[in-house]
């Protein structure tokens, strides 16, 4: 005879625990109106989000779920299953969008490839049509399958504090409010609403590096290292990492100055008698572009060496470094975008609105009545002699290189452009330049 399991299944999530969830991460009550977007594939861990706020929904007045579903053609079956999702969220009274990638499949590196597709589908989605916040089901074994991800990998201390719960991309407040959630529970809440989960193949997939780890979570546990266990320790170097960009920012907050066009000043004397750590952290987040990737930690070893460490800086010339330029001062350090990495140009509608090198929003009005074809590029050297033809102030203490990579919106009308405005430059009634949502 088999012997009894004694393990018991664990309970749902609760509609309530949920909206306590969102509120304390969004820092919204729930009397307060809010719009989430939901992503959700259509597998148990991420439709459990739909049965929530399909629950929530009908007891609040206040907060709307928008789910968000993405056929990232990697897969044929992919359109099946955004039409599955969006059903079933129709069926829950929850508006539904299926976003379609149109680019190249990517062949290499396809799980991290369908990753950035996805996000960056669902958070234009949302820059779009102002919905801030966007809410994933990753939970508690995500947590930990990426903290020994990034062990194997020789991540450090940032590396390996694990996923956010809350955290910027693309402008857009990504929440992860399951992280100290075990699946179980979450599919017990699926299957409570009685809803069908797709299976993914790509989930068994043992070609995956997480896939691999998955399948050995069982003899890890057996040695202690639970889940649980794993993510409480990625908890704690995440409070340690977090006391680390205390201390960076209040350093930045009293060393970086950052200008209206936003280049930022950085005085030698400042950087005198700080740990080495605190100044590698500024160099990380001053050359990191917003939203993006931040510099090869061989660059900001090479930096640190040669400019921050050094008795003696160097007064002239200047670096290139992960899409920005470092231009050395007597004083001190310009730091600003290297226009050779800045987006391609983009065409925008009146109405609507482009978040440009992921750090700035910049909007038309929809009343416009500008006739043409509206575009955003960077300003370069044919808009800077239109600004000093039009007679507007342009610093003179700046490098033209700086001002070369500053936004800009272009009307072409007839065959003829005219530049319409400039980041701190040249304004516009039509046209607003905004920072975009920052943590």
């Amino acid at each position: 005879m088999a012997p009894v399991s004694s393990h018991k299944p664990m309970p749902p999530l609760s509609g309530v625990a949920f909206v306590k969830k969102l509120a304390k991460l969004s820092k919204i009550s729930r009397n307060q109106s809010a719009h989430f977007a939901l992503a959700v594939s259509g597998g148990a861990d991420s439709l459990s989000l739909m049965a929530l706020a399909a629950v929530v929904r009908e007891k609040n007045n206040h907060w709307d779920f928008s789910v968000l579903t993405v056929n990232h053609g990697l897969r044929p079956a992919a359109v099946q299953e955004t039409r599955y999702v969006s059903k079933l969220a129709k069926a829950m009274g929850l508006p539904c969008k299926i976003l379609t990638h149109k680019g190249a499949v990517p062949e290499n590196d396809i799980q991290s490839a369908a990753r950035n597709i996805r996000y960056g589908l669902m958070s234009e989605w949302c820059v779009k049509n102002k919905v801030t916040y966007l809410v994933t089901a990753h939970h508690l074994e995500d947590q930990a399958e990426t903290f020994l991800l990034r062990l194997a990998r020789g991540s450090g201390l940032d590396g390996l504090s694990g996923m956010q719960s809350i955290r910027n991309y693309e402008g857009v407040a990504l929440l992860r409010p399951f992280l100290d959630v075990p699946r179980e529970c979450l599919h017990q809440t699926t299957a409570k609403a009685g809803l069908e989960p797709i299976s993914d193949p790509s989930n068994s997939n043992r070609r995956f590096a997480r896939v691999r780890i998955r399948n050995k979570m069982d003899l890890l546990s057996e040695e202690g290292m639970t889940a649980a266990r794993l993510a409480d320790t990625a908890g704690r170097l995440l409070q340690a990492r977090q006391a680390l960009e205390q201390v960076t920012e209040n350093f930045m907050q009293a060393a970086v100055r950052l200008d209206e066009y936003g280049i930022a000043y950085l005085t030698y004397a400042s950087l005198r008698d700080q740990p080495e750590d605190i100044l590698r952290r500024t160099i990380n987040r001053l050359l990191t572009p917003y939203g993006g990737y931040p510099p090869r930690a061989e660059s900001v070893q090479r930096i640190l060496d040669e400019v921050f460490l050094k008795p003696r800086p160097p007064k002239e010339g200047g670096k290139t470094i992960n899409g920005f330029v470092l231009r050395f001062r007597s004083e001190g350090l310009l730091i600003f975008r290297e226009i050779s990495g800045l987006p391609e140009p983009v065409i925008i509608k009146p109405g609507g609105v482009c978040v440009w090198d992921n750090g700035i929003s910049i909007r038309v009005a929809k009343s416009s009545v500008l006739k043409g074809m509206l575009q955003i590029k960077p300003l370069g050297s044919e808009g800077l002699k239109a600004i000093r033809k039009l007679g507007n102030d342009v610093p003179k203490n700046l490098p033209a290189a700086a001002l070369h990579a500053l936004p800009s919106v272009w009307l072409t009308y007839r065959k003829k452009s005219s530049l319409l405005a400039v980041r701190g430059v040249l304004e516009h009634a039509d046209i607003e330049f905004q920072d975009v949502f920052r943590l």
